[in-house]
């Protein structure tokens, strides 16, 4: 009986043990994963300390007129009337609706509207001979567009002016 008794109690504390080890393990990685949270919230808010001195740098009102003289042409940029500011009483309750001639200045000739046909009534099924099937009609090739003028480099983030 002594035996059996001491067999049990050998077996409840390597038990123990291993429960111990395992909770050690556990709460081992838990610390190592709050470690590593708080270096990369430290990482985060150094980026977002940099991106907003850098927003600093780039939102300059100097540096922004000067992007407007250079890229006016190109951009088709005109100076704000002070008649084109509305108030939120201006603006409209409900948004007009586009005429359905013209959509949008896009190319939509070949777009048509779709009309249901009232269904014929059915024919009696009649059996024919499978036709076989053709092959399909290849599709014309795209007009390709000349590509826009290119616009002058724009300087990187690093070159500013």
């Amino acid at each position: 009986m002594k035996r059996w008794a001491s067999l049990v109690w050998v077996g409840a504390t390597v038990t123990v043990a291993v429960v111990t080890y395992a909770m050690k393990d556990s709460a081992g990685r838990a610390a190592d994963h709050v470690m590593q949270l708080r270096a990369d919230i430290a990482r985060e808010k150094e980026q977002l300390t940099v991106l907003r001195a850098e927003w600093g740098v780039l939102d300059q009102p100097a540096r922004l007129q000067t992007l407007v003289e250079r890229y006016s042409t190109y951009l088709d940029l005109k100076p704000l009337d002070v008649r084109q500011l509305a108030s939120i009483d201006d603006v409209p309750d409900k948004l007009p609706t586009p005429p359905q001639a013209s959509l949008d200045g896009m190319r939509t000739g070949a777009i048509t509207p779709v009309v249901k046909v009232p269904a014929a009534p059915k024919a009696p099924a009649v059996h024919k001979k499978p036709v076989p099937a053709r092959s399909p009609v290849s599709a014309p090739a795209p007009v390709r567009t000349p590509p826009p003028a290119s616009p002058p480099p724009i300087p990187k983030t690093g070159e500013l002016e």
